[in-house]
């Protein structure tokens, strides 16, 4: 007997953590939803119902009225060579479109081809802590490619061939020059950008966001220049950012989350200090639970920065400050929205708490390593290293995947690795932990090595002289 109150189409809430929706008739909202006290609302584009082709799933757009042009065959010869062998890049689909994109080649319009239609998970799934955020997230990539802006196309190309290069070998090369060549066009973009609305506003963080991950994919990039700028420019206009979708506010806390790090890394102070009460109960798609402890990462930054210049007597009074810095992250909290536990699924929540965790032993760690060099007082933090890494370990055994954004707590944690047989391990389980690019592992290895060979060699140094001793972190590289 069919259940009553049941439709045909679940509200977007019940939909996203696959719940059956109930209501008493078409136009109600659902059971679930006025339990939660949730709007209930069905946005999201209607798909085709049935069974899908297997290994298929396409995510579903659309394409602006203008653009609902028949597709023609392109005849122009790629500028990099011959077309994709094998596979055509007008196989129908939004890139075949010449309204859109009559200025991409060949070889452009098959990476456009093959975001649009990648199957889950994509290579855009690597940034996200859960699989909850994959079609919003998929589907910001391909609005953004049928938008007029053409710098945005520019940005989305350089994205697609970098990510699409990173993952199979056969498209390397093509994938860096198509790459490098959007990109430029980019970051030129950003070089002359003035930020004076909400447009304008959303505009550079999405380039920013993309140039970003284009960096962290290519040898030569520079994303924590990249972030920086693009923070600089936004900045002046911080509290027009919070009137914006809650998803740029998300690119906000990626280009703020990548220059962090790299100023923990150089104790450097970063751009902006997140208000935490601004992100407080917040669900964000790369940092989980997580951007509140950003405010006492910058406080760390802060004072690592201090000391690296400080006098001695004002070294006494920074590392006063630390301790208020670690009672300050010893009492610090995720704090969850209230329908956190229906929102997403198990792994999801696992993940996520688990990702708050690592941050908060790994900043507890680094302020050990600002207060005590390398080779003193190891023992406070070996406990803190095999706690960090004994998160990634269970993380991965249930969730079998790594968890965005952690690479430097990782790092922090394996500084303190000393025996050579755990060392080999964590290098070869590193490939799996830092999984965000291959530029990332290669970085990561030479970081970690440098500082082994270090402590090997007797050198005793805090966390804020790493930059004498860690080949990647000199100012440029």
């Amino acid at each position: 007997m069919p259940i009553a109150g049941l439709t045909k189409r679940a509200c977007d809430q019940c939909h996203n953590v696959k719940e059956r929706c109930r209501r008493l008739g078409p136009n109600d909202p659902c059971e679930r939803c006025t339990r939660l006290g949730q709007h209930c609302q069905t946005t999201r584009y209607a798909v085709k119902t049935g069974r899908k082709p297997r290994g298929l799933k396409k995510l579903s757009y659309t394409l602006p009225t203008f653009a609902n042009l028949p597709a023609t065959r392109d005849t122009a010869a790629s500028s990099l060579g011959s077309s994709p062998s094998g596979l055509s890049p007008y196989d129908g689909g939004m890139a075949s479109n010449p309204a859109l994109f009559s200025s991409l080649d060949e070889w452009e319009r098959h990476f456009l081809n093959l975001m649009k239609d990648i199957l889950a998970p994509s290579p855009l799934d690597k940034f996200l802590v859960g699989p909850s955020f994959h079609e919003t997230h998929h589907t910001s990539f391909v609005q953004n490619l049928i938008r007029p802006t053409p710098v945005l196309k520019h940005a989305a190309v350089a994205c697609a061939a970098v990510l699409f290069g990173d993952q199979n070998d056969e498209y390397s090369q093509t994938s860096v020059e198509i790459g490098h060549k959007r990109a430029a066009l980019v970051v030129s973009s950003l070089r002359s950008f003035n930020v004076s609305n909400e447009q304008d506003l959303a505009t550079v963080l999405i380039l920013g966001v993309a140039m970003v991950t284009f960096a962290m994919h290519v040898a030569d990039g520079q994303p924590f220049l990249i972030s920086h700028y693009t923070l600089s420019l936004i900045k002046p206009q911080v509290e027009k950012l919070f009137t914006l979708d809650p998803a740029m506010i998300d690119f906000w806390m990626c280009l703020v989350s990548t220059e962090t790090f790299e100023c923990l890394l150089r104790s450097e102070i970063p751009t902006m200090r997140v208000d935490p009460t601004r992100r407080e109960n917040v669900v964000d798609r790369y940092l989980g639970l997580s951007s509140t402890i950003f405010t006492h990462l910058y406080d760390i930054c802060a004072a690592a920065t201090a000391l690296k210049h400080a006098s001695t007597a004002r070294a006494v009074e920074v590392v006063q400050d630390l301790n208020s810095i670690k009672a300050a992250v010893d009492k610090w909290q995720p704090l969850p929205p209230s329908d956190f536990l229906n929102r997403y699924t198990q792994a999801e929540v696992l993940s996520m708490l688990v990702q708050a965790k690592i941050f908060r032993i790994a900043a507890l760690l680094m302020i050990h390593r600002l207060q005590h060099p390398f080779g003193e007082q190891d023992r406070e933090a070996h406990v803190l290293s095999r706690a960090i890494i004994a998160e990634f370990d269970m993380i991965l055994q249930m969730t079998q995947r790594s968890i965005p954004c952690t690479a430097l707590p990782y790092l922090a944690a394996c500084f303190e690795i000393l025996d050579f047989e755990s060392r080999h391990a964590t290098l070869k389980n590193s490939k799996q932990i830092v999984a965000f690019s291959k530029q990332s592992q290669i970085r990561f290895e030479a970081t970690l090595t440098s500082v082994w060979q270090a402590r090997d060699l007797g050198h005793q140094f805090h966390w804020f002289e790493l930059g004498i001793y860690a080949s990647t972190l000199w100012p440029g590289k």
